[in-house]
């Protein structure tokens, strides 16, 4: 009698808990990264320099940056604001474009990150993106290099 109702009550129990979609991930994260970055344009935001590493150069603020992923060769472009940006100021602009306006990349979805064409073989940067907002951390995995990872924030507007 005690075994036919534990077994009454696991068959309940696998009914109900069918009947609730709790599977269903949130459809932001289902997208593919590269269409998500390809979405829009992204410009910089100010983040937390004691966890990002990296202050902002006001110069930076009015840059635009768009990804665009295509068969043969990735691009990131830039369309410089207004301000232009002095020596040994706006360093994501002056380290990952050096004085040109786009950039080739390889992207790894396995991993989500990001290889710029200039970079060494150690470096790269990982992409976090969560609706309109984007962080590119940088990472290096060479173990004799001992560089802290920076991170750069964006929040996207919808591309035309």
């Amino acid at each position: 009698m005690i075994r036919k109702i534990y077994c009454s009550i696991a068959i309940l129990t696998l009914f109900s808990s069918c009947g609730k979609d709790s599977g269903t991930p949130d459809p932001d994260f289902s997208k593919d990264i590269q269409v998500r970055l390809g979405a829009y344009v992204w410009h910089p935001i100010v983040g937390n320099v004691k966890e990002t590493g990296y202050d902002l150069d006001d110069c930076e603020m009015d840059n635009s940056y768009r990804f665009v992923f295509q068969e043969k060769s990735n691009q990131l472009n830039l369309d410089k604001g207004v301000k232009i940006c002095e020596a040994n100021k706006g360093a994501f602009e002056k380290f990952t474009f050096k004085d040109k306006n786009n950039i080739s990349f390889t992207f790894n979805k396995e991993n989500g990150a990001i290889k710029f064409e200039n970079q060494d073989k150690y470096s790269s940067y990982a992409v976090a993106i969560n609706g309109d907002k984007l962080v590119l951390t940088s990472q290096n995995n060479n173990p004799a290099a001992f560089v802290a990872p920076v991170k750069y924030y964006f929040k996207g507007v919808k591309a035309p």
